[in-house]
C-alpha cells in the first residue's frame, strides 16, 4: 500500500522514481500470494484494449518500432495494483490529499518559472506572447501538455474536496485550488482549459446547481481582469487563420482520418504515426509549423495507430470508468462518494482533453490518471 501511495504522488516530480515505487508495488503484491481481485467488466474492457494493441503491433509494418507502447502496457498495471493494495478508504483518502499536496508544489514551482521566463523576455526586449506561446512553463515535467493535464487532475480532484465534503479546511484548500488554478493558466493549454471548464461544470452543477449561472460570470471577469497576452491565448482557441498549431491540427485530422480509411481495423500500427504521417498526408495541404509524432487527439491517433475496433474497447473502458464513478457517488459515505464525484469529473475532463491532445498516450498523465 505505501509503495503504491508513494507511486502515485511522485508522478507530480519524476516518472523514473513513480516507476520504480509502481514496479516495487508489482513485486510486492506477487510476493503476497494474496488472491488477486479486480471489477470484472473494467477488467475484461482492459484486457480487451490491451489485447488489441498487441495483435495491431503484429500486424504493423514495422513491429520493433513499436517495442516502446509495449513497454508502456506496464502503466496499466496501476488499476490492478490499487485495488488490490487498498482495504480501507483512510489510505486512499491520505494518497489523493497528497495528491492535492503535490500538485500544489508543482504549480508553485511552474508559476516560479513562468515569473522568470517573464522577466526574461521583458529584460530582452522581446514580444512576449509569440516567444512564450513556443516555451511555456512545464513544471517538474518535460512538456506543458503532461503538466497542465496533471493540473487539472489535482484541481478537479480537491474542487470535489470543497464541494463534497465542507469540513475540509477551506482557507489552505482555497489557497491550494488557486495556485493551482493560476498554473493550469499560465501554462498556455487551450485544451486542457476547455476540459477543465467541463470538469467544473459537471461538479458545480452535482453540488450548488443555482449558482451554476455565476460560472461563465467568472469567466467572463477572468477574461476581462486579464492582460492583453492572456487574452489573445484565450481568443486564439477559434483562430484558424494565423494559428499554427490550430492550423496543423486541421492537418493532422485530415491525414488520420486517410490512414483510418486504409487501415480500419489495426492501424499503421503502434508508434507508426509520425512515420507515415507524410505518406497520408493529402497533397494539396500546407504543413503549418508543428510536430508530427502524433495526431494530437487520443481518439483519432488510437484509430490511426491501432484501428477501429482498438478505439472502441477504449471507449468501453472509459464508459466503465464512468460507471463505476456514477455509482460510487451514490454511496453512503460521504469521502466514497467525494471520490466518485473527482473520479466521473476527471474522466470526462481528460475525454474532452483527448480531442486536442494525445494524452493517454502520455505516460505521466496516464499513470496519474489511472
Amino acid at each position: 500500500m505505501a509503495l503504491t501511495s508513494l507511486a502515485a504522488v511522485a508522478i507530480l516530480f519524476s516518472i523514473a522514481v513513480s516507476q520504480i515505487f509502481l514496479g516495487a508495488a508489482v513485486l510486492a503484491l506477487l510476493l503476497s500470494r494474496q488472491k488477486l481481485q479486480f471489477p470484472a467488466r473494467p477488467g475484461f474492457a482492459l484486457l480487451a484494449f490491451l489485447g488489441w494493441t498487441l495483435v495491431s503491433l503484429a500486424f504493423s509494418g514495422d513491429p520493433m518500432a513499436g517495442v516502446s507502447s509495449v513497454r508502456k502496457l506496464f502503466t496499466f498495471l496501476i488499476p490492478l495494483v490499487v485495488y488490490n493494495a487498498y482495504r480501507h478508504r483512510g489510505p486512499i483518502w491520505r494518497t489523493l490529499q497528497a495528491v492535492v499536496v503535490g500538485g500544489t508544489l508543482a504549480a508553485l514551482y511552474g508559476l516560479g518559472e513562468f515569473i522568470q521566463k517573464y522577466f526574461d523576455l521583458k529584460s530582452q526586449g522581446l514580444a512576449f506572447y509569440e516567444h512564450y506561446v513556443a516555451h511555456q512553463i512545464t513544471g517538474f515535467m518535460s512538456h506543458w501538455m503532461t503538466f497542465s493535464g496533471q493540473l487539472m487532475m489535482a484541481l478537479l480532484l480537491l474542487l470535489s474536496m470543497l464541494l463534497f465534503r465542507r469540513e475540509e479546511k477551506l482557507a489552505a484548500s482555497g489557497a491550494c485550488a488557486l495556485l493551482i488554478g493560476l498554473g493550469l493558466l499560465a501554462a498556455f493549454t487551450r485544451g486542457i482549459w476547455l476540459a477543465a471548464f467541463v470538469g467544473v461544470v459537471y461538479l458545480l452543477a452535482s453540488s450548488y446547481r443555482r449558482v451554476l449561472w455565476l460560472l461563465p460570470v467568472a469567466v467572463l471577469v477572468v477574461y476581462l481582469v486579464s492582460p492583453s497576452w492572456l487574452q489573445r491565448r484565450q481568443l486564439s482557441i477559434l483562430d484558424t487563420e494565423t494559428d499554427s498549431s490550430n492550423q496543423a491540427r486541421l492537418v493532422m485530422l485530415r491525414t488520420g482520418l486517410r490512414m483510418i480509411a486504409a487501415h480500419p481495423w489495426f492501424g499503421v500500427g503502434p508508434e507508426q504515426v509520425g512515420a507515415e504521417f507524410l505518406r497520408y498526408k493529402p497533397a494539396e495541404l500546407p504543413l503549418p509549423h508543428a510536430w508530427y509524432g502524433h495526431l494530437h487527439n487520443s481518439y483519432l491517433q488510437i484509430a490511426a495507430e491501432r484501428g477501429i475496433p482498438c478505439l472502441a474497447l477504449w471507449l468501453w473502458v472509459l464508459w466503465e470508468v464512468l460507471r463505476e464513478t456514477w455509482l460510487l457517488r451514490k454511496n453512503s459515505s460521504q469521502q466514497a462518494r467525494v471520490l466518485g464525484h473527482a473520479g466521473f469529473a476527471i474522466t470526462l475532463a481528460m475525454m474532452v482533453a483527448s480531442a486536442f491532445e494525445f494524452n493517454f498516450g502520455d505516460s505521466e498523465v496516464l499513470m496519474l490518471y489511472l
